[in-house]
């Protein structure tokens, strides 16, 4: 219950700020939701959420993706959604998106664009970080600095941050 309420406050920073001023699901027609075989990585204990909200569009299926954490594997849950949802009951990488919080290699955080993104998103394709809304920008900071404070959420972050290394050795 407790990873919950944190991450309902963090989904609040997010209620109506958004990563340019217009809604940019009208320049690509919604190209990442479409409901396609991909989904969005789930936060550690952001799958609390969905126990309590349960919405039917939504499933949480468990990725391939995985990291130590306690001597123990623990496996990413991914949110796959049907292409249509509740923005209010969005998971947090569906409101930072097409940002992503990252852990350099000198384990400073970050914000970037995830290089994922790149594929299916314009803004990420042509936009620097600069040219994000800059309120936009400094709530996926507060929320991603919010995170790294729980110990469990920073190794997952320092293992999903080498999983997206893997994507910017082409970008």
């Amino acid at each position: 219950m407790k990873s919950a309420y944190v991450y309902l406050q963090l989904y609040r920073l997010f209620d109506n700020i958004t990563p340019i001023p217009i809604d940019c699901g009208q320049l690509c027609d919604a190209s990442c939701c479409r409901g396609d075989d991909s989904g969005m990585f789930l936060f550690p204990g952001e799958e609390t959420v969905y126990d309590l909200l349960k919405p039917d569009w939504l499933k949480i299926e468990k990725s391939d993706f995985t990291y130590m954490f306690q001597g123990k594997m623990h496996h990413v849950p991914i949110a796959m959604c049907s292409g249509t949802c509740d923005r209010f009951e969005r998971p947090l990488a569906c409101r930072i998106f097409p940002l992503t919080p990252y852990i350099n290699h000198n384990g400073g955080l970050e914000v970037i664009i995830d290089p994922r993104a790149k594929s299916v998103c314009r803004l990420a394709k042509v936009f620097k970080m600069e040219d994000f809304s800059q309120n936009f920008v400094k709530n996926v900071e507060r929320a991603s600095k919010l995170l790294c404070t729980n110990k469990r959420t920073r190794v997952f972050l320092e293992e999903y941050s080498r999983y997206l290394d893997e994507f910017l050795r082409f970008f």
